[in-house]
């Protein structure tokens, strides 16, 4: 026997899985029309009829009225689809119409025949899954007017592909890697400066997958879910997933226009992008209240309240990647309503993305590597630092200061004579290097080598002769040779 509980469920699970929305529904609430705007499609829902005629004259009152319907809804249906859900026995024949205002009649009398409406596997697996909800509850739920708790009832199909992705990628991390060290992170395609002009321009997007620690992706996940659902409701997976990755970009691109000797990683930026999008949809709109707003700007501020207190928190980024989905969402939703702001906000977007191209490539680089040796280095981790060096050489990453930070290492944990070795193989490889005939001039002057002490200060002057400890260390030296 079909009841009001079916009834209700029925809408609730098309408005959460398929996308559809209430658009209106008679004064005792035995009637209601959902839509679905990208589909441009409408399923009228109506408990309850006791004849053929019945349903034949609910059939031409939509014909009728079909102008006003589409001013109403603002699109022509390609097809209405009338569900009758009653206990009366009457003949169903020929309810279908499939002229000039297509229709397809179900009559539904038993549980079992909703499977017919339902359009795929999956949703017909979540509907008849047990369930101990009442009747209130999916009418509730279906009629529920504030703006982000609909959206929020969504299925949301991408949003949770990409939680589960980030959450596999980050038990992988754990199980394999241990510990999320800078090299780590750099190793499995964290965003870095150097990386990225040396061509490495993957690494835009596996940063965007890759967190620091339990609590950074526990706090973009949470984000994720809820900004996620809500822009992925309004524009579709497709729209959503362009939104997601072109905020991640900027994101990334604001972050190497500034930051050179940082590993970033996290899906911030992505999810900033997201909380533009929404910015974006409040003005195009402009159907919002103030406690909405509110309501959204409370999220915002303890989002970026939490973050602060978080460790390598990547504030440009965020704000990269907010402006990208801002942008991008206006661009999209202008491209067919008003040329002339699309027109605008592309070129806006475009000369933002070639400033950040010419900071990226103009900006001063630093060898992450190196930051990254000199650092475990006053940790006094000489062994790790040791083999970030060889891993700097095996990359051919290697420069003048990875073989003064080596000779460094050497000289710490083997002998000073090791030490001057290394640098002095560093300086075959790098014969203008200012920095490794300065050092090889101090190491000779401590064994009181003064002649190959004040022939590499020389070399060292002649390359940089404006550099104070350069022309101090000569004239020391210079003092000591004429005493």
């Amino acid at each position: 026997m079909i009841t009001e509980k079916h009834f209700w469920k029925s809408i609730y699970t098309w408005i959460k899985y398929l996308n559809y929305q209430v658009v209106h529904r008679n004064q005792d609430d035995t009637e209601v029309w959902l839509a679905n705007k990208r589909k441009q499609s409408v399923a009228i829902f109506k408990f309850g009829a006791n004849s053929t005629q019945e349903v034949r004259f609910d059939k031409s009152r939509i014909q009728d009225h079909e102008e006003d319907i589409i001013t109403f809804l603002g699109f022509k249906p390609h097809n209405y689809n009338l569900y009758i859900y009653t206990d009366k026995t009457f003949t169903n024949e020929n309810l279908d119409e499939l002229k000039s205002v297509k229709f397809k009649v179900k009559i539904l009398r038993q549980k079992e025949h909703i499977d017919q409406i339902m359009p795929n596997f999956f949703v017909k697996f979540v509907f008849n899954r047990d369930a101990n909800h009442t009747k209130g509850f999916y009418k509730q739920r279906a009629l529920n007017n504030n703006p982000i708790e609909k959206h929020m009832l969504k299925f949301a199909l991408v949003t949770y592909l990409l939680i589960i992705i980030n959450i596999i990628i980050w038990l992988s991390m754990v199980l394999l890697l241990n510990r999320f060290s800078d090299l780590k992170l750099l190793d499995v395609g964290g965003l870095v400066h150097f990386n990225v002009v040396h061509g490495e321009w993957y690494r835009l997007i596996t940063s965007i997958f890759l967190h620091y620690n339990f609590e950074h992706i526990l706090m973009n996940m949470l984000s994720l879910f809820i900004f996620g659902k809500i822009v992925e409701s309004i524009v579709g997976h497709w729209r959503f997933l362009i939104i997601y990755f072109v905020s991640g970009l900027f994101g990334n691109f604001a972050s190497l226009s500034f930051n050179t000797d940082t590993v970033s990683v996290g899906a911030s930026g992505a999810i900033f992008g997201l909380i533009g999008a929404i910015f974006a949809f409040m003005y195009i709109g402009k159907q919002f209240n103030q406690k909405l707003i509110g309501q959204l700007l409370i999220v915002l501020f303890i989002l970026i309240g939490v973050s602060l207190l978080m460790q390598n928190v990547n504030i440009v980024a965020h704000v990269g990647g907010f402006i990208g989905g801002l942008l991008i969402t206006l661009i999209g939703y202008y491209f067919r309503i008003n040329k002339n702001k699309f027109w605008f906000f592309l070129i806006v977007m475009i000369i933002l993305f070639i400033a950040a191209q010419i900071r990226i490539f103009t900006i001063q680089e630093d060898n992450i590597y190196n930051t990254i040796i000199e650092k475990e280095m006053k940790n006094g981790n000489y062994k790790s630092a040791e083999d970030m060096v060889q891993h700097t050489v095996n990359k051919s990453y290697a420069d003048d200061e990875t073989y003064y930070l080596k000779g460094l290492i050497n000289a710490t944990t083997d002998s000073k004579s090791e030490g001057m070795a290394t640098w002095e193989r560093g300086l075959r490889n790098f014969p203008d290097s200012a920095l490794l005939n300065y050092q090889l001039a101090v190491a000779n002057r401590s064994i009181d080598n003064k002649d190959k002490a004040k022939k590499y200060i020389k070399s060292a002057l002649k390359l940089d002769p404006t550099n104070n400890d350069y022309i101090n260390l000569n004239k020391e030296l210079s003092d000591d040779i004429d005493s």
